[in-house]
């Protein structure tokens, strides 16, 4: 347990210069090269990135490859979503923005900081919020920034996945970009890294950096340019789904082995 309190007190600090000083030195580069920063021009991903690859290491989390990726990155990255640690994991492999809960927005100064690096907002349930993630996410596909988007709209640990909304999909057929699906699972046992919604975040992630190492697979699937953007969202969702139930099947057959 003292370890535990430990590695929190040493992590936070950490990982809060370290999202300070990526997004100082983003502003730094916004006001050299203000031209570049405007409300259709691209945006800074490759320091999200870096940041995403930083906070990887400072939490202590292990991205096993379940597959290496191959092929064409695609314009819109599409994952399941099991609850925050899904952010630093995916952006350690595609350097890309995201479309955030509205409630991040709120949050003292990382709210404004992610708006700055041209994350979009949206509050579930609010027809005009998601318009305007709907343009927002037009914008970006066609600007060529890459997108990494939850399809579902929440977080949720359990194989069984909520439908996938098409928008996106139907935006990649539309403007003929590529949609690239990876499947995230926290090992040995998702329910274990439980994201709940209903709490509020800040005790969840004490938790988190408080966790010595946490395993996190990937598997990645080929990009494509789908031609029915409804089709594409629902095929996906079964794919995806498919997949965590494959994984459940083969953790019990190990445990079973084990006894």
């Amino acid at each position: 347990m003292l370890r535990k309190y430990v590695r929190v007190v040493t992590r936070a600090p950490i990982a809060l210069g370290w999202t300070l000083g990526v997004h100082f030195v983003i502003r730094i580069r916004q006001a050299l090269m203000p031209d570049r920063w405007g409300p259709h021009v691209r945006r800074p991903t490759d320091l999200v990135g870096l940041w995403g690859r930083g906070l990887s290491k400072i939490m202590g989390i292990r991205i096993i490859r379940i597959n290496e990726r191959k092929g064409p990155l695609g314009d819109i990255i599409v994952s399941n979503h099991m609850g925050f640690l899904d952010i630093p994991v995916l952006l350690s492999i595609f350097p890309a923005i995201f479309v955030i809960k509205m409630e991040m927005r709120k949050v003292f100064y990382l709210g404004q900081a992610l708006a700055d690096h041209g994350h979009i907002f949206v509050e579930r349930g609010n027809k005009a919020s998601q318009r305007d993630a709907a343009i927002g996410i037009r914008k970006t596909v066609r600007n060529g920034d890459r997108l990494i988007i939850f399809p579902e709209g929440k977080a949720s640990p359990g194989a069984e996945r909520q439908p996938f909304k098409s928008f996106s999909f139907r935006e990649a057929a539309r403007q003929k970009k590529r949609i690239e699906v990876c499947v995230i699972d926290y090992l040995p046992d998702r329910k274990m890294l439980e994201w709940d919604t209903s709490v509020h975040m800040v005790p969840q992630l004490v938790s988190l950096l408080g966790r010595k190492n946490t395993d996190i697979s990937i598997e990645f699937f080929p990009s494509e340019i789908p031609e029915d953007g409804e089709e594409a969202a629902l095929r996906y969702q079964k794919i995806v789904q498919d997949k965590l139930n494959e994984y459940d099947r083969i953790k019990a057959e190990k445990n079973e082995t084990s006894i």
